[in-house]
């Protein structure tokens, strides 16, 4: 039976560092964060993966979407459990303890990588003039910079299609928003994608003060419209993911205070 482990104490010896570190992330410091390639899906560029260190914390804006402390974060990597992940770590970093029989004791060398996958190709055929796309407030020359635009097909078939990228600024998918009250949900996403881990519109944020969070994209393009950059959205019910997420990226273009509308 392995040793009873206690997860504040061994946090307070083992850095989340050190622990991406054996999962083999390569992480460069940007300010008081360490950012890289995601060492579990291998996505979102040299920007994608967010280890705080101050916190104990990391995010990933690349296909995982989600974020925790170093437990949390062997836990995704190797698929075991949390305990099962704290007695890995502690055995790995002779803390004194047994690892556990289950997959945490597998090496990270042996863990298969996530399968890569090709970068998403904007939607060429969406119309950014249509009078739909009018009728909700946004024009033609707004859509348009945005690459935004009524979708004639596809899966956002009938609805104003809005791309979504991630902090590093890659293009991770569309969000087709409603343009009539009979149209349900009123934002529609790809199956499979977390709209909960994405702020939207965080990676256009230059360095400020304090942003406006809405909690639709629409109001963020209408806000640009009228010359109001500092603003992003939510695209789902708030979560911890969500909340996760809008700390990285305060804590990345260095904001202090957010205004909720």
């Amino acid at each position: 039976m392995s040793a009873r482990i206690n997860f504040t104490e061994l946090k307070q010896k083992i850095t989340i560092e050190q622990v991406a570190a054996t999962l083999g992330a390569k992480l460069k410091a940007h300010g008081p964060q360490l950012r890289g390639v995601c060492p579990i899906c291998n996505e979102g560029g040299d920007r994608g993966f967010v280890v705080t260190p101050a916190k104990g914390v990391y995010y990933c804006f690349g296909k995982c979407k989600a974020g925790g402390d170093m437990l949390a974060l062997y836990s995704r990597a190797t698929g075991c459990s949390v305990r099962e992940a704290a007695e890995a770590i502690a055995a790995k970093f002779g803390d004194g303890a047994e690892a556990g029989t289950g997959r945490a004791a597998m090496a990270p060398s042996t863990i298969p990588p996530s399968p890569s996958q090709g970068k998403l190709k904007p939607l060429d055929y969406l119309q950014p003039e249509h009078e739909l796309v009018q009728a909700l407030g946004i024009s033609a020359e707004t859509a348009r910079a945005w690459d935004a635009g009524f979708a004639s097909k596809g899966i956002m078939r009938g609805r104003f299609a809005v791309p979504i990228k991630n902090l590093a600024g890659e293009l991770v998918a569309y969000v087709g928003v409603a343009v009539s009250e009979d149209q349900s949900p009123r934002l529609l996403f790809p199956a499979g994608f977390k709209p909960d881990a994405v702020v939207f519109n965080a990676h256009a944020i230059e360095r400020c003060d304090a942003v406006y969070v809405a909690r639709d994209p629409l109001q963020v393009l209408r806000a640009s419209e009228h010359g109001v950059a500092n603003v992003v959205a939510f695209l789902a019910d708030i979560t911890i993911d969500a909340v996760n997420a809008l700390a990285v990226f305060m804590d990345e273009k260095e904001v202090s205070s957010i205004n909720l509308f």
